[in-house]
Parts: C-alpha cells; structure tokens; sequence
C-alpha cells in the first residue's frame, strides 16, 4: 500500500528450510528515511485490503489447523484498535485470495467488505449432496470449486451472499464508484460442454466482465443471510476477458479491463478495453485503447500487451493534465513497466533497455497513487528489490529505492561473477536466448558444460528477472542457455501463432539452432558431459523431443511434470490444450453480450471433444513418447504426485518405458515423485530436493 504519510506497507515472502515452509513478513518503510519503522512476521493472515482514504483495514484470518480451524473477517483503524471482528467458520469455507478470485475491498462509502470465499459444503452423513460431484478449478486451485461473493457490513455485522440467476462463478470483484450497489466482476463459465476447464495461466477462457445490481439493503433486510442481485454481462462471447478496474477523475469514472481471443493459445496477446460508466452503462460504446500487435514495426518496439493474471489493484496515475495506469509487461526477455493513456491509448516505456549491466526486469506493479508508484525490480542475479517511481510533469520518472535484500558478503561475491546477456540466435528472428556465464570462464576462454533451459507454456516467457534455481544451476559449474523459442510472449502475436499446430517441430528446431549457434561462437561445445537440458510441462515436451530427435547431441536431461503423450488427456485441466497446440479445432465462447440470466440465448451446443483414433495418431506422431526407443541420454524425472495440469502417469510412463529399454544401464533413469505437490513443484522441500538432485545427476557426466 502507498499511503498519504509517505510509507509503504509490504509484505515479503521467505523460505524457511529448517522448518520446510514458507513465512510472510510485513514491513513498514517510510520514504522519506527509507528505513523500516516496523517489521513483524504475519501469521494466520490471507488477505489484506485497505480503505480508499487508509483509515481501514481488512484482514481475513484462518486460525488453528483441520477440524479445529476457524475463520474470521477483522475490521481495524490506524490506532490499531478492532473496530469490527465476525467469526465466519460456520457460514462457508475457506477463502479466496488467488489472483483469480480475490475481491477483497472496500465500497465507496467504506461500510461494506466484499470478498470470496468456498460455498458451505454439506455435512450430514448419507447425504449424496455430499458426494455430489463438483468441478474444480484446477492447476493449484485445489479446494475451490463453488465460490461465492460475500457482502460484510462491519457496522452491524450483517455478512450476506449475492446470489444470481446465471451459470457463472464471479470473482476479481470490486465495487462501481459514488455507491455501494454496483459491483464489478469477472465471471468464469464451463465450456460449452459444461466441461470447467483450469484457469491457471490460460486466458482463454469462456470469461467475461459483469456489472451486478443489488437491491436490497441492511436496513430494509436486517436479518437476511443473502441478497439478490441482477447481474449484466458487458463483454462478447468471443472474448475472454478478466481483471476490471473502475478509475475516477474529474468527475469521470472509467472500467478497464484486459481482452484476449477465446480459445486458441491460451497466452495470446491482450488488448486493454474501456467502456464509460460516468452516469450509466452501455457495453455497446466500449473502446479498445491497446489492441493487439501482430507484429512490432521494427526491433525493439512495442511489441504489445502481456499481462499476468491481473492488472495491479492500485494502478492509476495522473500527472500533468492527464490520467493514465501504471503495468508491467513482457517485452522480449525482459519485464518492463509502461505508462498507458486513458486518453487515446498511447503507451510509454519507463525501463527502456540502458545498455549497462546488469540488464533489470521489472516483474510488478505494487501501488499506485498521484504521481507516484511502488513496484519490483530486480536481475538474473541480484533479487527483487523495492523501488518508488515518480513522474514529474514532463513525464519523465525518477527512481528511488526503498528496500534491498540483505545477502552475505559471499552470497553476494558469488552472484557478481556471473554475467548475463541477450543473444539473438541468426536465422530464427525474433527468437533469443538469456545466457548466464562466468565471468571467469570467459576470461580463461574455458567453455563449461551447457545447460538449455526451455521454458513452459509455450505461451509463457523466459526473462532476466531474478531465478534462484537457474542462478543454482550457473554456481554449480555451467553456462546457462533459455531460449524463447516461436510461441513465446513478447514478441508479437505473429510470433505466437507460429508454433499453432507445429509443437514438436518448430519449438524443437528452434532450441536447436540455439544450441548450435552457443557451440559455433564457442560459448558450448559438443561431446560428452558437454549439452544438458532441463525443462518443465512444456519445457520437459521439449526436452523429451530434444533427447529424443537428437541422441547424439545431448548427455543428460533433469524433466519436471514433462508432456510426453500429447493424446493421454484424461485427467488434464486443460484438455483444450492437448487439441488446440496441435492445430485441432477445439471452439470455446462464453455467454453472449448483454445476458441477464433471463434470456434462453446461452451458449451453442458443440460435440464432446473426443480422442478418435485418427486424433490419437495424430497426437502421438507430435509427442516425445515417439521417439522414446532413440533416447541415449540419463534421464532424471521430477513428478508431483497432486499434478493436475499433466497427468503424474506421463511421467511416471516414460520413466518404465525408459527403464524397460535401458536393461543395460538402469542407473541412467531415475525418477521422484513428490506427494501433495502440484504442477510446478514448488514446495520448500520438494524445490530444494529437486535441484540438489539434478546437480547431482549432472555431475554424474561432467566430471
């Protein structure tokens, strides 16, 4: 939070190996000494929100552990003195705080809380309504499946449901402006199958921006436990669209909110829409103030929008006559923040490219308020630090930093001798990879083992922001090469949909031609112990092509979570997937524009998705399980056994495929596989065996 006092209030994560989890601590920094006025560990906090003027604050607490657990919705002024505290336990389930859901704010007139959170399962026992089956929402979502807007009015402690009439899951809510009974939100829908597919880094889904009317009130319904609204779809069905936001200035009130195609990639370029709301709302008049780009104009221009899951909640600045929002996007290999004008859309790079080392990402937005705003930044090498942005009437922005993590006087030696740079591999424009050296090596002219570290996705992108594992993989002893290979985000849609309907084929091609180019300008060479490769999801789909297609060339592969049966689809959450990247139409759409819930124009039946046996061929034909009886390298498998995304069983079959070919040398697959973990095996205990693990496996054929 950036309040009128001139501090930041933050919350940082650690790790804790000692105790295998993960702790939040918030800091108070003011930014006139810089220093920290206070620092505690937080403990039994989900969510945080402050009010608008920052005299109130919001917590929602989880106490106690397994049936023992409670919950609690907390209202506090600045004094730090409760004004408010409802326990909730028994009214629903756990909270919502993902980025997919979280609502949690405060109206207009700072009376009301909204905020999501699981619908109360059944209890009774013989009951098949507790059986009754329930889709989830996927990847890392585990636990969610029913989630519901909550309304707290903390004065009189009245906390009501907003229940509706549309087949729609909302969240990402946030109140309209000058009034508490106009609510925004983004709505989430199954296909039209009724299949939900996981939401996870997938922005093409049937979702949508929706305006919610409430009628009712404390006073009129002072025991009621739920209200209902009407509600009012404002976008088309043939977008997906996420992550509103209302900015008010000079008397005009303005939603935003991110749009990209529905199906098709699931990263595709986005466009940042408007649509007015001053007085009333007509979704017939929305704009489009940043659309698409296919294709930059030149090198090193704009080359369109790539946002996370969301725009930041506090992203509005104003500065001279004119009002503007504040975000990061990928653009190339790296993240940078931009300035984007409410009024026609222009967009303005703050953290252009300097030429000076290190080169800087900057991965977020944090707050934003006036002319000022707090973001991230941070190297391959050095770790995220906090920095305060101001804009002068120019334009122009000055930095400040406002927080560094400490690190030893070692730590720190180790990280500075490694280098970082941006190569563009010839031939394969706009395609480049981030290489990680020794400052050492280079001097010494010695060429170490090299590490090709595809990316997942592959609508995703690798950047220079800082990664502990990579820099643990460099301070072992090896060069590290990430490619962002055709599909990648960054670049231009042009870019992305080169590699529709050509995965195992263009993406593999591409990160061998990387490989080459490193071995021909003498930063790799070939041979034994010399070309190595780790990858996950789709980064593990291409290490498994790479060993698979080029037995000769590289000596071993670490593969997390890997895709290596394209048609073996059915327990992914993202079975479009599986059709979609591989040029086999799989249509989504969401409700149509201007839906009440009262109209039966829904959305058009289309056929279940099968895997025919011409579709199988297919599939197969494109996946690394083809290639299986070519592999000569040793194999390490790194399996979440609570995988939703893709199936443990990939992984887990590859491994006995292997096994069953390598009679000879058995010692040269192994495989672990970590209970409870998910797709992106990012518990403390299971991240940190990881990568000790494949250190190991490496030095097996380096040494």
């Amino acid at each position: 939070m950036l309040n009128d006092v001139e501090a930041v209030q933050a919350q940082l994560s650690i790790v804790d190996h000692t105790r295998n989890v993960k702790r939040t601590i918030s800091k108070s920094i003011s930014l006139e000494t810089l220093n920290a006025t206070s620092t505690e560990e937080v403990i039994g906090v989900v969510n945080t929100a402050y009010s608008a003027s920052g005299d109130l604050k919001v917590i929602l607490r989880e106490t106690g552990n397994g049936s023992d657990k409670k919950r609690f919705v907390e209202i506090w002024n600045n004094d730090a003195v409760i004004l408010a505290c409802k326990d909730v336990t028994d009214i629903h389930g756990i909270f919502y705080a993902d980025a997919f859901f979280d609502s949690l704010c405060f109206s207009h007139s700072e009376k009301y809380i909204i905020y999501v959170a699981e619908k109360k399962k059944p209890t009774e026992a013989n009951s098949f309504e507790k059986f009754k089956y329930t889709q989830p929402f996927g990847e890392a979502l585990i636990g969610k499946s029913t989630p519901v807007l909550f309304l707290f009015d903390w004065k009189t402690k009245q906390l009501v449901s907003l229940e509706h009439d549309v087949p729609v899951w909302f969240g990402q809510a946030l109140f309209g402006p000058f009034s508490d009974n106009k609510i925004y939100a983004t709505g989430y829908e199954t296909a039209s199958d009724e299949k939900l597919l996981g939401i996870r880094s997938c922005y093409n889904r049937p979702t949508g921006i929706w305006e919610f009317t409430i009628a009712c009130s404390a006073t009129e319904t002072p025991d009621a436990n739920f209200w209902n609204c009407s509600v009012l779809k404002l976008t088309e069905s043939h977008l997906s669209c996420r992550s509103p936001r209302v900015i008010t200035s000079n008397g005009k009130s303005t939603l935003l909110w991110i749009s990209q195609p529905t199906g098709g990639a699931h990263g595709a370029t986005a466009s940042l829409r408007s649509l007015d709301i001053t007085s009333s709302v007509d979704p017939s008049q929305t704009q489009t103030l940043v659309d698409a780009v296919w294709e930059p104009e030149a090198e090193g221009r704009f080359p369109g929008l790539y946002l996370s899951d969301s725009l930041p909640r506090m992203t509005h600045v104003h500065w001279g006559e004119g009002d503007y929002i504040v975000t990061s996007t990928t653009w190339g290999s790296r993240l940078t923040i931009v300035l984007i004008s409410l009024l026609d859309g222009t967009v303005k790079e703050l953290t252009p490219l300097t030429g000076e080392e290190p080169l800087l990402s900057w991965p977020a937005i944090l707050a934003a308020k006036g002319n000022k705003f707090v973001c991230v930044r941070s190297s391959f090498t050095s770790p995220p630090e906090l920095m305060l942005g101001e804009l002068d009437t120019a334009g122009t922005v000055s930095w400040k930093l406002i927080h560094k993590v400490a690190m030893s006087e070692q730590l720190q030696t180790r990280l500075d001798s490694l280098t970082i740079k941006i190569v563009p591999i010839p031939n394969q424009y706009p395609t480049e990879t981030i290489l990680v050296q020794h400052k050492s090596a280079l001097q010494v002219q010695k060429i170490l083992p090299c590490i090709t570290l595809p990316h997942g996705g592959p609508h995703g992108a690798s950047t220079v922001t800082f990664s502990p594992s990579t820099c643990f993989l460099a301070l072992e002893g090896y060069t590290v090469s990430i490619p962002n290979y055709p599909g990648s985000t960054g670049y231009g849609e042009k870019h992305i949909r080169a590699l529709i309907g050509q995965c195992g084929t263009l993406d593999v091609d591409s990160c061998v031609e990387s490989v080459r180019h490193l071995v021909k300008t003498g930063v790799a060479s070939e041979g034994r112990g010399k070309l190595l490769l780790v990858g996950g999801s789709h980064g593990g789909f291409l290490s498994g092509h790479l060993i698979g297609q080029y037995p000769d060339l590289f000596t071993s592969a670490a593969l997390f979570n890997p895709v290596i049966s394209v048609g073996e689809i059915s327990i992914s959450d993202i079975q479009d997937w599986y059709f979609s990247e591989f040029a086999i139409d799989y249509p989504l759409s969401s409700l149509p524009l201007g839906y009440t819930g009262s109209s039966t124009s829904l959305k058009a039946v289309v056929p279940p998705r099968l895997v025919t046996p011409e579709v199988y061929s297919k599939l197969y034909r494109a996946s690394p399980i083809a290639y299986v009886d070519k592999v000569t390298a040793s194999v390490l498998l790194l399996v979440g056994e609570a995988d939703q995304r893709v199936a443990p069983t990939q992984g887990i079959g590859y491994y006995h495929a292997l096994k069953a070919l390598r009679t000879d040398s058995p010692d040269d697959v192994e495989m672990l596989v970590f209970p409870g973990e998910g797709h992106s095996l990012e518990g403390v205990e299971a991240s940190k065996v990881s990568w000790l693990r494949i250190a190991e496996w490496f030095r097996r054929v380096t040494i």
